[in-house]
């Protein structure tokens, strides 16, 4: 391309000053470009230290960090091209497969026990027992691996191999992970072992994650940002220090793949079973036998009241600190030592008591065949019972219960009964039936029976729950004493 210049007064000057501004631009854009460079050559003197710190953390627990491949698993393979559809999955999750299928489920572990104990979650070996489990080493040694353990109610498990020269993970303090805190994910995504990501905590004390229902799952979830994909269940998220802090588990996702939100149990519940599995092949955790809720507006919902409010109001509480009692399962530490529905745990064991969790924690690690000091509030009053810890049973399946919903038309807990209405084979009959007499109570102190059955509150007869629940709050909200007739004692009467 030519450009002429047309022959006018001005005109060469006019280009000469157009070239030199073009040229000095130039030298300045060049000049700006090694400044660049220098600022960045100081900024990574600055950075490298923290970025040497995610190598040698990487470097120093890769040797803790296994692969683990079990045969028979109800897992399914790494293909990242299958179809994954549940919004809620395990890492390794995609979709269903049949116990019998031949395709590998794949996970990661962390060895806890340098005599080649490998801490894993339940999910990766379910549905393994008749198959194979191989778990590789970071320098590519091979093991058959054992099941020593499985604890479903937190999802973890304890595999053994032959070997007992292994490097044993460092585990970290629970109380020190905070939110912001910088981690790193290791473990066997896909299939490609050794796999390091990084990220963030982005909340701790998660519940309700894993995506199937288990009878008294035991939920303290670290969620982060760190990549966590198909085959990192079961390998450890790390802090800055090089310590576990907690076994990544689950993930939030709408295709079965890593979208920002993934979930690591809390080394916390890691440290409460990891011996137990090791030394007896399962936990043995307290259990108290209730059901617990937190005081709320979805407690108020359960109990078809409008608020949190109204629960304080109907249950007479001063604080929405403890946790509720919704349900008590019979022949339980609980209905044995008379905790009722609709009583609110403030301490357990000498612990405070301010929510549903908090109970959950005491319970749990309660020694089993022990008596704990338990404080309720009923009827706006502080009580304490004294409650001999069981041993928790593998489920519930064939335990009767009773919920604070259909409790509340039978207890009258200010003169200590509990009653029912009469069973069918004496549906002729006309009275309620005892069901249970609440200790150093005015029913106890009158020599009311469980068993007995009481025609009268008064004058009034009564043949149903409801009937004498109506007829006695008469009686209460006036302060009065009530006599009632029983039918094989006549009246008695029921001071409070």
């Amino acid at each position: 391309m030519y450009i002429k210049i047309a022959n006018l007064p001005g005109s060469k000057i006019i280009v000469c000053f157009i070239l030199l501004l073009f040229l000095n631009q130039r030298v300045c854009a060049e000049d700006e470009v090694e400044e660049l460079r220098k600022d960045i050559l100081e900024l990574e003197k600055i950075v490298n230290p923290f970025i040497r710190i995610f190598q040698k953390v990487s470097i120093l627990v890769a040797p803790s960090v296994v692969s683990i491949v079990a045969e028979g698993a109800y897992g399914t393979s790494t293909d990242p091209h299958e179809e994954i559809s549940p919004p809620f999955s395990h890492p390794r999750e995609k979709g269903k497969k049949s116990p019998d299928s031949n395709r590998p489920s794949f996970g990661s572990g962390i060895v806890v026990r340098k005599t080649g104990y490998i801490l894993t979650n339940c999910h990766v070996i379910d549905g393994s027992e008749n198959g194979m489990i191989t778990v590789t080493l970071c320098n590519g040694d091979k093991y058959d691996a054992a099941v020593i353990g499985k604890d479903a109610s937190t999802d973890l498990a304890i595999l053994k191999i032959p070997c007992d020269n292994l490097r044993e993970a460092v585990l970290g303090d629970p109380k020190s992970v905070k939110v912001g805190d910088w981690v790193i994910a290791i473990g066997n995504p896909f299939g490609y072992s050794q796999t390091v990501s990084s990220g963030i905590v982005s909340a701790i004390g998660r519940t309700h994650v894993t995506p199937f229902a288990k009878p008294f799952a035991y939920e303290d979830f670290i969620q982060t940002d760190a990549a966590i994909n198909p085959g990192n269940s079961g390998g450890p998220l790390v802090n800055l220090r090089g310590e576990i802090i907690g076994i990544n588990s689950a993930i939030a996702t709408r295709t079965g793949g890593f979208q920002g939100v993934g979930f690591a149990i809390s080394i916390e519940i890691a440290n409460e079973v990891i011996s137990d599995l090791i030394e007896k092949g399962r936990v043995l955790r307290g259990y108290l036998g209730v059901g617990i809720q937190d005081i709320s507006d979805n407690l108020a919902s359960y109990l078809n009241l409008n608020s949190k409010s109204d629960v304080m109001k109907r249950f007479q509480l001063d604080s929405d600190k403890g946790a509720f009692i919704s349900e008590v399962w019979e022949d339980t530490p609980a209905s044995k030592g008379e905790i009722f529905p609709g009583d609110v745990i403030i301490e357990f064991g000498g612990r405070k008591v301010l929510n549903a969790d908090d109970l959950q924690k005491a319970i749990r690690v309660s020694t089993v065949d022990s008596e704990v000091k338990v404080k309720v509030i009923r009827d706006k009053k502080e009580k304490l019972l004294t409650i001999k810890i069981d041993q928790q049973p593998e489920g519930m399946s064939g335990k009767k219960y009773v919920t604070v919903k259909a409790f509340l038309g039978q207890a009258s807990l200010s003169i200590g009964l509990v009653i029912e209405d009469l069973p069918l084979e004496k549906a002729e009959e006309h009275g309620v039936l005892v069901r249970h007499v609440v200790s150093d109570s005015p029913a106890e102190r009158a020599e009311i029976l469980p068993g007995d059955i009481i025609l009268k509150v008064g004058s009034s007869e009564v043949n149903s729950a409801n009937e004498f629940q109506s007829v006695l709050n008469g009686f209460v909200e006036k302060g009065m004493s009530v006599s009632v007739f029983v039918k094989s004692k006549g009246y008695v009467t029921l001071k409070y």
